[in-house]
């Protein structure tokens, strides 16, 4: 009986790591609308079809890393990278991921500075300089603690996001349709030129640093019955938020069309009051995504607690910090984005291949 007991699925867990999940791949470019501008809303109603793409994927590639974790326990991305890719293509992405993602780390705290400079008027060096404090701090504490942190940051912004584009598209019934006829005469910034290739090159993304983040987070599954849950409902959870927020965008296009923070535009339309609170949880989104993506990099040269690991929290913390004040937010984002996302792609190819052939094995 205590057998079957430990057998069975960890709900409270389940909803941990999704939560974690969640919370990781939300960022400063969901967090603040920027990248759902950039990756559906430039191509209308035709870019929400593309969230579809992106739901198949997230699942796939959750459970496959969270099980590569377990069972083969990878913990370095350097690991993972090898293990699908070889020692060649492998050490390629290693690399090419770590100089990546201390790009997108400098995104980020652009991001917060941002946040805060279009609702407070700080100076954007304020908001990139508390981020980078607080995600120095975190890091520091290691792995464990960061998934304990970040876990009910996730489901929280994404509720709250979901609440905002409700509240918006309830507000403005005919928005919707009036938006997707204007988007085509604006010239907004945009990942791709169509839907099909924004939602591959959304997967192609988020997926060097999920292979960099959820097979470490496997290792610390104890009972692989929770996997199939948690790759169902984190993606399940996120890309119903990714498509409400797309259509209220859409529905705002004139209102938002050139603002660095478009969502914050939107939670001001819904209550004013909600917009100064809204804007804390942009910034605990950035947070929740900046940490956990550096700590991806330091991971690899040292371990948790170690003095070359702290090391190398300072230096690349404060990096990404002086590297996130140097171009606006929005040009960071449509820069480093899309050229990430097809290098994700290609690695995509390789999971894809290697899971296919073990299939046809057996």
């Amino acid at each position: 009986m205590n057998n079957n007991k430990a057998k069975s699925v960890d709900f409270l867990n389940v909803l941990k790591i999704s939560g974690a999940f969640m919370a990781f791949l939300i960022g400063s470019g969901f967090a603040t609308g920027q990248e759902v501008l950039q990756f559906f809303v430039a191509n209308g109603l035709k870019g929400v079809l593309g969230i579809a793409i992106i739901l198949i994927f997230f699942v796939y590639l959750v459970n496959t890393f969270l099980k590569a974790g377990k069972e083969l326990g990878l913990k370095r991305n350097e690991d993972v990278f090898k293990h699908y890719c070889g020692n060649i293509a492998g050490t390629f992405f290693t690399w090419y991921t770590m100089l990546f993602i201390i790009g997108i780390h400098a995104i980020m705290l652009s991001g917060a500075g941002a946040t805060l400079n279009q609702y407070y008027g700080l100076p954007q060096i304020v908001g990139s300089g508390t981020m980078a404090i607080l995600s120095m701090a975190t890091l520091l504490l290691g792995l464990n603690r960061i998934v304990e942190f970040i876990a009910g940051i996730g489901p929280v912004i994404v509720a709250m996001t979901i609440f905002i584009a409700v509240a918006v598209l309830l507000g403005s019934p005919g928005g919707v349709s009036q938006g997707n006829e204007i988007i085509p005469g604006l010239n907004l910034l945009s990942a791709s030129p169509n839907w099909i290739l924004s939602g591959f090159l959304y997967v192609g993304l988020s997926i060097l640093g999920l292979a960099s983040f959820l097979p470490a987070v496997g290792t610390t599954i104890d009972n692989e019955k929770d996997i199939p849950y948690i790759a169902f409902l984190g993606p399940l959870f996120f890309t119903c938020g990714l498509a409400l927020v797309s259509l209220a965008l859409i529905s705002q296009i004139d209102e938002i069309n050139g603002q660095m923070i478009p969502v914050m535009t939107l939670a001001n339309s819904v209550l004013p009051i909600y917009g100064t609170i809204f804007a804390g949880i942009i910034f605990l989104g950035i947070y929740s995504t900046a940490t956990p993506l550096m700590w991806t990099v330091c991971a690899r040269f040292a371990e948790d607690g170690t003095r070359r690991y702290r090391f190398l929290v300072v230096i690349l913390t404060s990096v990404g910090f002086f590297g996130g004040i140097l171009l606006p937010f929005d040009k960071l984002v449509n820069l480093i984005y899309p050229t990430m996302s097809y290098a994700g792609i290609a690695f995509l190819i390789f999971v894809v291949s290697k899971d296919l052939r073990a299939v046809m094995v057996k």
